[in-house]
């Protein structure tokens, strides 16, 4: 791997690694504002959401600076995006020529279990 494409590969890696983090501490704040109004903790604690919004903002600095500061973890992701970089991606005359095949092979398989569903159904009227 060349040196400008693995410059590519620690963008990409920090970027998606960035956007992990941001979910993280979007989950984090939402889950404590929900916490606060069932237990109805923002109506005794004044600054509850601005607590909320710190400790979601903290939570996801502190996940990304653990992740590219760990070896494990940064080799890791290296690794994967030199997989990933590896993949051969089907045109759009495979995609569509697969998405056919498995149109029909769902339909195919759809009116199989219809088959048996309506039989077994049958079958139990009768012996009722």
């Amino acid at each position: 791997m060349s040196i400008a494409s693995e410059n590519e590969g620690k963008k990409w890696i920090q970027s998606a690694v960035a956007l992990v983090c941001i979910f993280i501490g979007y989950t984090i704040i939402n889950f404590l504002n929900y916490v606060g109004n069932w237990f109805t903790i923002e109506a005794r604690f004044s600054s509850y959401f601005i607590l909320t919004q710190i400790i979601g903002v903290l939570s996801g600095l502190v996940t990304f600076v653990i992740l590219m500061k760990n070896p494990k973890s940064s080799e890791f992701l290296k690794d994967v995006y030199q997989e990933v970089m590896k993949v051969v991606w089907p045109d759009k005359n495979q995609t569509w020529k697969y998405t056919f095949i498995i149109m029909i092979a769902v339909t195919i398989f759809g009116g199989i279990f219809f088959l048996f569903d309506f039989a077994a159904n049958f079958m139990l009227t009768q012996v009722h």
